[in-house]
């Protein structure tokens, strides 16, 4: 299964700027901002212009110096942003929003622990200070999201009624892969909360990851009812309809999601249109979907791709392509396939040769299924697939049974098989009638009819068997 996280759905954390920091005036708010937009073109007159602001009874105004060095420190401007932080703290090294600044500096120098030792400062002089406490979680949620969660949950003990914090654990939740606990944590959001487009998106991803394709489409069509070009939200619907098999609605939102001419779509997209144009049999567009999925995997991460496309194939009974495809696959794992995929390439080599009259095909895709069903039974020998698949296999290159060329292998099928309580009585009964029908042809008739009967005990009406121990008589 593909994984399905973060890369194609994208979920950021959400925007530390929701937490103001102590506000300063409305005026010097705006002049701060006035000036801010000069910094990157004309550094020195924003320079002069925050000197002159710095003036007078605003020379030790901490919330303006701290309001400066954030200025600076969006501008990208590191050095200035700490100078100010510094000029803030030897005014006042108790306040919050001094080390709240630290923090966002050491966090742009991609220092999350010192950045975090900060935040702790700023909660620690004020334990109401819930800005400090989303960004320390903000922090932390790709480098140790433990520790983002802990912080979140001080702070909903400490504000039970916020609700965004429920919205930041979700988010945390789910860059664990806790999809469980993060789907728990914005149902508290969605169903208190004022939910936007966006909650409405995230949410119905959770409850997608989660398998919940019905609840996730509810939460899709609400979100669309208030964007209805919200991009994930598209993507969603197309998603959950192909997973409630509602297949013709999901050709529709796939064409809708991928016709549009803004947006950026990934592999999983045309994937999951491969996927619905299959479940529709249209073989062609379902085969250039996948090829689509191909060439938008750039870095080649995920070659079942090629697997999908060759069930496509497969589908469409075009087997040599479907071997083609699978065996595309194959080779991108070099050599570390499971064995459950080595069945199904050497099944496939089977279904191929069984397709076609050209004796040389035929004898080729044989030869390769029995290559490959001989790596199964010697991977899981205490399997019965591979031995019996190579019997099957042989049986097909000796039609006639002259050589018994599959003996070995559906008796030792058939052992395996014995020993299985559940065993599957059709394929026990196939083991015995080729075993039966061989010791015939050698005129070993005792032991054909051994075959016979035993095939009686596991169905006392078989016809053939009746018919065989009657002709032996």
């Amino acid at each position: 299964m593909m994984n399905k996280r973060i890369y194609f759905l994208g979920i950021p954390f959400f925007a530390l700027s929701l937490w103001a920091q102590e506000p300063l005036e409305a005026g010097l708010t705006e002049q701060v901002e006035a000036i801010a937009a000069s910094i990157k073109e004309h550094p020195q007159t924003a320079a002069e212009g925050f000197d002159n602001l710095l003036k007078g009874k605003n020379k030790k105004n901490v919330s303006l110096l701290v309001a400066i060095g954030d200025a600076y420190l969006t501008a990208g401007n590191i050095q200035e942003a700490g100078r100010y932080a510094q000029r803030a703290a030897d005014v006042d090294n108790k306040a919050p929003q001094v080390y709240l600044l630290q923090g966002d500096i050491a966090l742009a120098e991609n220092d999350p622990g010192t950045a975090c030792g900060n935040y702790e400062q700023a909660i620690l002089f004020d334990e109401d200070c819930k800005e400090a406490y989303y960004k320390y979680a903000h922090a932390y949620a790709g480098v140790n999201p433990q520790l983002s969660v802990d912080m979140l949950l001080k702070l909903k003990a400490r504000f039970p009624e916020e609700l965004q914090t429920d919205r930041e654990l979700a988010n945390v939740y789910y860059q664990m892969g806790d999809y469980s606990r993060a789907k728990t944590a914005f149902d508290t959001f969605m169903q208190a909360g004022k939910p936007e487009v966006q909650d409405y998106g995230r949410y119905a991803m959770l409850l997608y990851l989660n398998k919940d394709y019905r609840e996730s489409m509810d939460m899709v069509e609400k979100g669309l009812s208030m964007d209805a070009q919200y991009h994930l939200l598209k993507r969603l619907k197309m998603y959950d309809l192909y997973e409630l098999k509602a297949y013709e609605e999901a050709l529709k939102a796939s064409q809708e999601f991928l016709d549009q001419k803004e947006g950026s779509f990934v592999y999983l997209d045309y994937v999951y249109q491969g996927r619905i144009c299959e479940a529709l049999k249209q073989t062609e567009p379902a085969v250039a979907a996948f090829k689509q999925a191909l060439a938008a995997d750039t870095q080649g991460e995920h070659p079942e791709i090629w697997k999908e496309m060759s069930g496509a194939y497969e589908s469409a009974q075009n087997y040599p392509q479907a071997v083609e495809a699978f065996q595309h696959y194959a080779d991108c794992l070099n050599g570390k396939m499971e064995v459950s995929d080595l069945f199904l390439l050497g099944r496939l080599y089977y279904l191929s040769a069984s397709a076609t009259e050209d004796m040389a095909q035929k004898t080729a895709a044989l030869t390769k299924a029995d290559e490959i069903f001989a790596q199964v039974a010697q991977r899981v020998p205490t399997n019965y697939l591979g031995n019996f698949w190579r019997a099957r296999v042989n049986s097909l290159l000796d039609p006639e049974t002259s050589q018994g060329l599959a003996k070995p292998y559906y008796e030792a099928a058939l052992a395996l098989l014995s020993q299985q309580p559940q065993a599957s009585q059709s394929l026990m009964i196939e083991c015995e009638s080729y075993l039966g029908y061989y010791y015939f042809l050698q005129k070993d008739y005792e032991q054909s009819k051994e075959h016979w009967r035993n095939i009686l005990k596991l169905d006392p009406e078989h016809a053939a068997a009746k018919q065989a121990l009657e002709g032996m008589k």
